[in-house]
């Protein structure tokens, strides 16, 4: 990870904090792995979530794939798995990225199957996968080491997470897109730091029933504002200590 610490950077992801309420049948409860399987199990949920549409992803990454922007859509009752075609580049997201798009398009009887609620998540996968394109471009030399390399070829890797460099921006960017996966968001609250909330919740939990789940997204947003407020307090502390040790030396 990158040692280095940028303190105006820091502050200007504090300037507002997003909490995000999702339901799911099960779950892991496990962190985020080191940063190439981490990029494989974005790309695995895409994938997935692509094939359970329908989406025939197998011609997104035959032996010699045309340009993928130029791929026609294709759908199958039970399309092939991709998982082990799956590698840690950028060209690996970016064929994600068009079957996604090309998805959300789609006409015809075949789009049915697209709801509203799975295109907004294609969006996501498509934004999430143009994001990942841009941090290969930026990625440290450390990180060659993993790069075009399957699951399969990783597992006969040792990884030290001291043996790679990461921008602290781009990992906190990952360990979002890891989190949400391809999950539904059922209610999401933006706090700014100028005292503006936006919150956004599924109609579904406006009604009779819900009040748990909203009581939940409520006592999230406390935490997390509580949580965000003793942040803001350490970052003036280390911004005044900085300012007195520069005058310090210069007086």
């Amino acid at each position: 990870m990158d040692s280095g610490f940028d303190l105006t950077g820091t502050a200007r992801s504090l300037l507002n904090i997003e909490i995000k309420t999702i339901v799911r049948d099960n779950m892991t409860a496990e962190p985020m792995p080191p940063l190439p399987h981490a990029l494989l199990d974005i790309a695995g949920y895409y994938a997935g979530e692509l094939c359970a549409l329908g989406v025939d992803l197998a011609i997104y990454f035959a032996a010699a794939p045309a340009d993928p922007s130029m791929i026609t859509l294709a759908w199958a009752d039970n399309p092939n798995s991709v998982s082990e075609l799956l590698t840690v580049c950028a060209d690996t997201f970016d064929r994600l990225r068009w079957a996604a798009k090309n998805a959300s398009k789609a006409q015809g009887p075949q789009a049915v199957r697209i709801t509203p609620a799975k295109r907004i998540l294609l969006d996501r996968i498509v934004n999430n996968c143009d994001a990942i394109k841009e941090m290969f471009k930026r990625l440290d030399p450390s990180t060659a080491q993993f790069i075009g390399k399957t699951r399969a070829q990783l597992v006969g890797i040792t990884i030290r997470r001291g043996s790679y460099a990461v921008q602290v921006d781009d990992l906190i960017a990952l360990q979002k897109m890891w989190d949400i996966g391809v999950e539904e968001i059922v209610a999401q609250t933006l706090v700014h730091v100028t005292g503006d909330i936006t919150m956004r919740v599924r109609e579904a939990l406006g009604r009779p029933g819900s009040e748990t789940l909203f009581a939940i997204h409520r006592q999230s947003i406390d935490v997390s504002v509580a949580c965000w407020h003793y942040l803001l307090d350490v970052i003036r502390e280390i911004a005044g200590a900085t300012v007195r040790v520069l005058l310090g030396r210069t007086g």
